[in-house]
C-alpha cells in the first residue's frame, strides 16, 4: 500500500479534530468508569469493614460461651504470682 506525501499531509491535518471529537466521548466514558470504580471501591470497604465486625461479634460470643462456667467447675483464679512453684488449695469443708 502506497501513500504519497500529499495523502499523509491531509490525514496528519485532520487526525486533530478526529481525535479531539473521540476524546470527549472517551472522557466522559472515563468519567464514569472512575465514578464507577470508586463507588465499588467504597462499597468493598464498607461490606469489609461489616464482615470484620461480624466476625469479631462471632468469636467475642464463641469465647463467652466457652468461659461460661459449667457444673463441677470447682477451680479458682488468683491473681499472684505462682514462681515457678504451683500451690495447691485444699478443698473447703462446708
Amino acid at each position: 500500500m502506497k501513500f504519497s506525501f500529499k495523502s499523509l499531509l491531509v490525514l496528519a491535518a485532520f487526525a486533530p479534530f478526529a481525535l479531539a471529537s473521540c476524546s470527549e466521548s472517551t472522557e466522559k466514558n472515563a468519567e464514569a468508569t472512575a465514578e464507577g470504580a470508586a463507588t465499588d471501591a467504597a462499597n468493598n470497604v464498607e461490606n469489609a469493614g461489616d464482615a470484620v465486625e461480624n466476625a469479631t461479634d462471632n468469636a467475642a460470643a464463641d469465647v463467652k460461651a466457652d468461659m461460661a462456667p459449667e457444673a463441677g467447675d470447682t477451680a479458682v483464679v488468683q491473681n499472684k504470682e505462682a514462681d515457678k512453684l504451683v500451690e495447691e488449695v485444699p478443698a473447703k469443708k462446708d
